[in-house]
C-alpha cells in the first residue's frame, strides 16, 4: 500500500544506497511483454462512455487473446485505462471467461461503491475495487450491468 510506512521504508532504502528508484520504476513500468501492448492495442477500441461520460467501459474477448497469443493475465490494470479519463467516476472491464460467459471488473474514485455492484452479481470486493461474474451474450451482460449502475444511489 501507499502509505506512510511503505514511503519510509523506501525513503530509508534509498539512504542507503539499496534501492534505485529508477530500478524500481522502470521493472513496474517499463518492462512489458510486447504481447500485452498487442492486447491492449484490440482492447481501447472497445472503450465506450455511458452516463454522460460518467462511466467507461472496455471489453476483452477470446477471440481478441487468440489473436494476440495472450490470456486474461495480461489483463492486470486494463481497468485503468477507462478510469483515468477525465470525468469518470466508475470504470467497467468485461472480460468473457467463456461463450456467454464474463468476468465484470468494477473500479471507483470513490463516488459510487462497487462492492455494492459486485455483490448484486455474485462478486465481491471493496469499495473502490470490486468484481463478480455475469451470464448472458455480451449486449445482455452490458444491458444488466450499465442498469446496475443506473439503478446505484450516487
Amino acid at each position: 500500500n501507499a502509505n506512510r510506512e511503505a514511503f519510509e521504508a523506501a525513503g530509508e532504502l534509498l539512504e542507503q544506497g539499496g534501492l534505485s528508484a529508477w530500478d524500481v520504476a522502470e521493472k513496474l513500468y517499463e518492462s512489458q511483454p510486447r504481447k500485452r501492448l498487442e492486447l491492449l492495442s484490440k482492447v481501447l477500441p472497445t472503450l465506450e462512455f455511458v452516463r454522460g461520460g460518467q462511466v467507461a467501459s472496455i471489453t476483452v474477448t477470446l477471440d481478441m487473446y487468440v489473436a494476440t497469443g495472450t490470456n486474461a493475465e495480461m489483463t492486470d490494470g486494463f481497468v485503468n485505462y477507462p478510469r483515468s479519463v477525465a470525468g469518470v467516476e466508475v470504470a467497467v472491464l468485461f472480460r468473457q471467461l467463456e461463450e456467454g460467459r464474463y468476468k465484470i471488473g468494477f473500479r471507483s474514485k470513490g463516488t459510487v461503491n462497487v462492492a455494492a455492484l459486485a455483490q448484486s452479481f455474485g462478486g465481491g470486493g471493496h469499495h473502490n475495487a470490486a468484481g463478480g461474474v455475469v451470464a448472458g451474450s455480451l449486449a445482455e451482460v452490458k444491458q444488466l450491468v450499465y442498469g446496475a449502475i443506473e439503478a446505484a444511489q450516487w
